[in-house]
């Protein structure tokens, strides 16, 4: 039997953003761009923005994130295929997480077994397993930085 391949990368968006202070975050930014290189696509998750703000500041700064971040990888050679906002539901959550893992495969055309969900949130992971999609929790603060580290290092394993 063949290497297992895992072409869709699913990384919560917090993670990405904390390695932009992250003294791993230069490496961490140029394994992720060698490994879109190689084929692998990367999106990213986040909360859908809060729709009521009085102001467009909050989404603003959302989309300025999402910006940066792409602007990063690009400059190591990279590319991000973008960010994929879950609605926000104060009784229904858990089925907008499935529901939204269940549209990123679609819109990939994968399999749950062809991407790989890594985040630090229970809840998400949790709905990833579900759906029989590989997990990789990683831990919150600067710790889970070097696990995400390590993780990418080993990917596609």
């Amino acid at each position: 039997m063949g290497e297992q391949r895992h072409p869709l990368l699913i990384i919560s968006c917090k993670l990405m953003l904390l390695a932009e202070n992250s003294p791993l975050g230069p490496g961490l930014f140029r394994r992720l761009a060698k490994l879109t290189r190689s084929g692998v696509h990367l999106l990213l998750t986040a909360s859908e923005p809060d729709q009521w703000f009085p102001t467009r500041g909050h989404i603003d700064d959302v989309l300025g994130a999402q910006g940066r971040l792409q602007h990063q990888l690009q400059e190591v050679g990279g590319d991000l295929d973008g960010i994929y906002y879950v609605p926000r539901s104060v009784f229904t959550q858990d089925r907008k997480r499935v529901d939204a893992l269940r549209d990123i495969l679609a819109r990939y055309t994968s399999q749950p077994g062809d991407a790989m969900l890594v985040s630090s949130s229970k809840a998400f992971l949790k709905a990833a397993e579900r759906l029989e999609i590989p997990v990789r929790p990683i831990p919150r603060g600067e710790d889970g930085m070097q696990t995400l580290v390590d993780v990418l290092e080993t990917y596609p394993d």
